[in-house]
């Protein structure tokens, strides 16, 4: 019995070390892909997804500090990524609008990002990929521990690959708000 206990152990641990690899190598890809910090890709990629965001709604999103969003949207501002503009729900506060070069950028990272991941894909059959789909739904369903949380895990995804409607992550975000 203890054999088997400590082979479950060893084969635990084998496989969230594989997952953390895999998942190593995939953000160093993406990162070798482009000249953009993974805050800058991450807030475009939102922006793109969320016009009319404000700081603070950004500053959620990518699980920053207020003061380092602004610099964030201070330097894509100076790049011409970013426009400010008043927000449409509180008078107080900044509504972020990507401009139409912003709007390319995300577009540019969200394909990186897709050819990133169909090339680690591409060893697996569609069976395995649908496999491996719903393993990843399982593991992302119970990933977050709050809708904070929820909301920075998917700063970078594809809403048009996985929408909000099939999302595990919206899902459990849905939850949390909702105990």
């Amino acid at each position: 019995m203890w054999d088997n206990i400590c082979m479950s152990i060893a084969h635990s641990s084998r496989a969230a070390n594989l997952l953390g690899a895999v998942a190593t190598g995939l953000v160093d890809r993406f990162r070798e892909a482009g000249d953009w910090s993974d805050s800058a890709r991450a807030a475009l990629v939102q922006l793109a997804d969320h016009p009319g965001l404000t700081v603070e709604g950004l500053r959620r999103r990518m699980g920053l500090t207020h003061s380092a969003t602004v610099r964030m949207v201070t330097q894509l501002e100076a790049q011409g990524q970013v426009r400010r503009g008043a927000s449409a729900h509180d008078r107080r506060a900044v509504a972020l609008r990507l401009t139409p070069a912003g709007m390319a950028t995300a577009d540019g990272l969200l394909a990186q990002r897709g050819a990133v991941l169909a090339d680690a894909l591409s060893v697996l059959s569609p069976t395995e990929r649908r496999l491996l789909e719903g393993l990843l739904d399982r593991v992302l369903d119970q990933l977050p521990d709050s809708a904070d949380r929820a909301t920075t895990i998917c700063r970078l995804c594809d809403l048009r690959a996985c929408p909000q409607s099939r999302c595990p992550v919206e899902r459990s975000y849905l939850r949390h708000l909702d105990p």
